[in-house]
């Protein structure tokens, strides 16, 4: 009757640490609207997800920098340009 049990354990032995790194991952990079207009534009792009505070879900902040000249956008938003 125990055979059973004994024949499991092998198994989560294995699946429990794969599910453990799969779920600790990164997320792949989901290439957004503002990403392709910067480097069409022959602009320089970066991003973060970023949180305010503790426990808040985090916004992605994009920033495209052409020449001189910041923008940046937050959740897809169009906040300030910098520079001149």
């Amino acid at each position: 009757m125990n055979r059973p049990v004994f024949r499991a354990l092998p198994m989560a032995a294995l699946g429990i640490p794969a599910a453990a790194m799969i779920l600790a991952a990164p997320l792949a990079h989901a290439q957004t609207e503002v990403e392709d207009h910067c480097k069409a534009s022959g602009g320089q792009y970066s991003q973060s997800q970023v949180s305010a505070h503790f426990g808040q879900d985090a916004q992605l902040q994009e920033t495209c920098t052409i020449g001189n000249k910041s923008t940046t956008w937050t959740n897809g938003v169009q906040g300030p340009t910098y520079g001149g």
